[in-house]
């Protein structure tokens, strides 16, 4: 199915897509289409009547004449996006929501539920932490000549890192005001000499995250488009597309036993965002490999590139699944086998129906998922967390 976007007419369909119901409720239906029309990979409507409301402005869908900025190009609406949707103040967002609800449901968990929530916290704050510190090397990037110019494209991936730093702020809050009995000690930054929390350490993710920072600095650096392609298949596939979406999915099952009603605004907020994200890098994406397929010698290998790194990485993210569901008992019912199901499609979205890959075979990529998880089966995670408190802690006393 194709979808028109910003009249480029690009194959991006969830970009309009708009499910009717957030937490419960029904959306507003009287948003008028061009500003209903948002990014909402989670699988919930965020209303932008409500969105509105917690940055103080007034929707408008009048578009004003510009001059060196295409305004019908595909980057432009997505910062436009940006601008009108991703100015959320996280911290208005707490006093406004509150934190005294959220307390005394978590209170009321047991300590393996609590476990359940730490281990998918713990990835999320680690991970938007790297994302939000690899953001800059995506700018630049992004300005390499092996893409077309673009001032649009670069306006949003401006607009890309101040939306990763709040995702950030947003769970250093919620973690510090909320869930601080599991996570008596997290400070450490990871690039001065810290490392990751130790549940994040202990799964695929943290490989994942560590493996991100060292792409984006092989494509921010001069890297060819292989490089580029990997760095953003990595990113915006495997981190934002895949496992932070499933995330959001685990999130989702996790809220009906365990109702953290902030914790569940901030998710979807940052979902909203992090959708314009994944778009962003779709985007980019195609236009590497609609240059590969015109036959420009230098950009030959881009799908490949972007195949290889699409299979590494579900190991990654199947031993994150199961680290977060069976490694702990699933007290809070989000099943494994469902989660991985809702990885296996959403990876199938894009690298199949939206970038149309000629590389690979699903029969590859869900192999290499099955071997990730006969392999996560004989982990001991609690020994590798144990592990690294113990480094985590001398780190913290300086030794």
């Amino acid at each position: 199915m194709m979808t028109e976007v910003g009249g480029s007419g690009e194959r991006f369909p969830w970009y309009y897509h708009t499910p009717d119901r957030i937490g419960g409720s029904t959306a507003d239906s009287s948003i008028e289409p061009p500003i209903k029309k948002l990014l909402t990979l989670s699988g919930v409507f965020v209303s932008t009547s409500l969105l509105y409301s917690f940055v103080g402005m007034d929707a408008s869908t009048d578009q004003i004449e510009a001059g060196r900025i295409d305004t019908d190009n595909t980057y432009y609406e997505l910062y436009q996006k940006s601008v009108e949707l991703g100015t959320w103040d996280a911290e208005k967002l707490m006093h406004k929501v509150g934190f005294e609800e959220d307390k005394e449901v978590w209170d009321s968990l047991d300590d393996n539920e609590k476990e359940q929530w730490a281990r998918l916290i713990s990835y999320f704050i680690d991970g938007e932490h790297a994302v939000a510190q690899d953001a800059r090397r995506i700018m630049k990037t992004v300005s390499s000549p092996w893409f077309d110019r673009s001032i649009e494209k670069e306006m949003f991936a401006s607009a890309l890192a101040l939306e990763e730093a709040k995702h950030t702020q947003f769970f250093d809050l919620y973690l510090t005001n909320v869930m601080v009995d599991k996570f008596p000690q997290y400070e450490l930054d990871t690039r001065r000499g810290g490392i990751q929390i130790p549940r994040t350490e202990a799964c695929g993710a943290g490989e994942m995250f560590e493996r991100q920072g060292t792409l984006q600095a092989q494509a921010a650096d001069g890297g060819a488009p292989t490089d580029i392609a990997r760095a953003a298949t990595n990113y915006h596939i495997g981190v934002e597309g895949i496992l932070a979406r499933g995330g959001y999915f685990a999130k989702n099952r996790m809220m009906q036993e365990a109702p953290l009603k902030l914790l569940n605004k901030g998710f979807q907020f940052i979902s909203t965002d992090e959708g314009r994200h994944i778009t962003f890098g779709l985007e980019v994406l195609n236009e590497l490999i609609e240059k590969e397929r015109e036959g420009i010698p230098e950009y030959q290998g881009v799908e490949n590139a972007i195949w290889e790194q699409a299979v590494e990485d579900i190991g990654y993210i199947t031993d994150t699944a199961y680290f977060i569901t069976e490694s702990v008992g699933d007290p809070l019912n989000v099943d494994f086998d469902e989660l991985v199901n809702r990885g296996a499609r959403l990876a199938g979205d894009m690298m199949f129906d939206t970038l149309d890959l000629d590389a690979g075979s699903a029969t590859e990529f869900m192999q290499a998922s099955a071997d990730a998880m006969e392999e996560a089966q004989g982990s001991d995670y609690e020994a590798v967390i144990e592990k690294y408190d113990h480094i985590y802690s001398a780190k913290m006393a300086g030794d």
